[in-house]
C-alpha cells in the first residue's frame, strides 16, 4: 500500500493509474483492476497492490520459488508499469509457501498436525487445514484440489503428466506484518537480506512447532504400580485420540481453569515416556518434515547468494519441477 504523500513528484492515482492496468471495476474514487494476476486497487489517493510475484513471473507458484533477486526484479518492473516507487509502499501482509510431491496422498500428512499453541485448528475439508490466529496463519492443503477448484486444468493435466499426484502445500500467512516485526516494513525489505532470513525462520519454526503424531509403539504395559498404570492408560489414549486439542478446546471454553490445564497437560507429558518410536517404523509425517527442512537450507543459502545477471537469463521459459 503507497499514498500519492509518500512519492517524492506529483501524481494522481485516479487519473494515472487506470491507463496502466486492466479494468474490472470503476465506481466514484474507487478503480479495481489486474496486470496479469496482481490485483491493483486505488482508493482515492491510496494505492493498493496484491498478488502473488512468483504466479507474475513464471504463471504459477507450485514449482520452483521467489529468489530475493527476482523479488527485486518483480517489484522494480511493477514499479515501472505502474509509475510507482513500490520499494516504497508499506507491506501489510506476507504469504510464503513451498509445494511438495509427496509419496501418500496429501490429507493424511494433514491428520498428523494436531495443535500449535495460540492457533486454533481449523480442518476445513479432508484436503484442507489451517491453524488460525488473529496476525497469523499456517496453511495446508492439497495443492492440485485447490487448482482443480479454480479451472487450472491445463496445469493439473502438465502435473499428471509428470505423475506427480500428490502436492502438498505448506503456507504460512502473516496478516499483520508491522505488528510480527515492530517496524513498519516497505516494498525494499522484500528483497533485504536480514528481512527475508527472519521471515524463513519464521515459515520454518512455525512448521516445527507444531505438534504431531507419529506412528508409534506402546512399551510393555506397566503393572508396577498404580501410577505407572494410570499414565500407560492415557498413553494409550494419546495414541488414538488428540488429548491435546481437547484439553485447547475445553480451556477456550471455559470448562476448565488454567491451572488444571496446566495439571493435565504435566500428566500428558509424563504419560508420554510409554510412548516409544520402532526404530523399523517410518512415520509419515517425517517425509514433510525432511522436505522442509531441506527447502529450509536451500532457500537460507540462496538469500545470501549476491547477485549475478545470469539469474535472469532464463525469465520466461518454462519453469521446471524442484519438489
Amino acid at each position: 500500500m503507497i499514498q500519492e504523500k509518500d512519492i517524492n513528484y506529483e501524481m494522481c492515482f485516479l487519473e494515472e493509474i487506470p491507463c496502466r492496468i486492466s479494468i474490472e471495476k470503476c465506481t466514484g474514487n474507487r478503480v479495481i483492476g489486474r496486470i496479469k494476476n496482481i490485483r491493483i486497487e486505488v482508493r482515492g489517493a491510496t494505492l493498493i497492490v496484491e498478488g502473488s510475484l512468483l504466479k507474475y513471473y513464471q504463471g504459477n507458484n507450485y514449482a520452483d520459488y521467489l529468489t530475493r533477486w527476482r523479488t527485486k526484479a518483480m517489484v522494480d518492473t511493477l514499479s515501472e508499469i505502474l509509475g510507482v516507487p513500490l520499494e516504497k509502499a508499506k507491506i501489510t501482509r506476507i504469504d510464503i509457501g513451498f509445494c511438495y510431491n509427496m509419496k501418500n496422498p496429501v490429507w493424511l500428512y494433514l491428520t498428523r498436525l494436531t495443535f500449535e499453541g495460540g492457533y486454533f485448528r481449523s480442518h476445513i475439508n479432508k484436503e484442507t487445514l489451517y491453524f488460525n490466529k488473529y496476525d497469523s496463519m499456517l496453511c495446508f492443503y492439497d495443492k492440485i484440489k485447490e487448482m482443480e477448484k479454480h479451472k487450472e486444468l491445463k496445469e493439473v493435466e502438465e502435473l499428471k503428466e509428470l505423475n506427480v499426484t500428490n502436492v502438498l502445500r505448506y503456507e504460512f500467512r502473516l496478516k499483520k506484518v508491522s505488528k510480527t516485526f515492530r517496524k513498519t516494513i516497505k516494498g525494499k525489505d522484500l528483497y533485504d537480506i536480514e528481512f527475508c532470513q527472519a521471515v524463513l525462520d519464521i515459515w520454518y519454526n512455525r512448521y516445527m512447532n507444531l505438534q504431531k503424531t507419529f506412528e508409534t509403539e506402546l512399551s510393555a504395559i506397566n503393572f508396577y504400580s498404580k501410577k505407572d498404570f494410570k499414565l500407560f492408560c492415557v498413553a494409550f489414549t494419546m495414541s488414538r485420540l488428540n488429548l491435546s486439542c481437547a484439553l485447547e478446546e475445553a480451556f477456550a471454553k471455559g470448562e476448565i481453569t488454567s491451572k488444571k490445564k496446566y495439571d493435565i497437560k504435566e500428566v500428558l507429558k509424563d504419560a508420554e515416556s510409554f510412548i516409544t518410536d520402532t526404530a523399523n517404523c517410518q512415520n509419515l509425517i517425517d517425509e514433510l518434515t525432511i522436505k522442509i527442512e531441506n527447502t529450509y537450507n536451500r532457500v537460507k543459502k540462496d538469500i545470501n547468494r549476491p547477485f549475478r545477471p545470469w539469474m535472469f537469463s532464463k525469465k520466461g521459459e518454462k519453469c521446471k519441477f524442484s519438489f
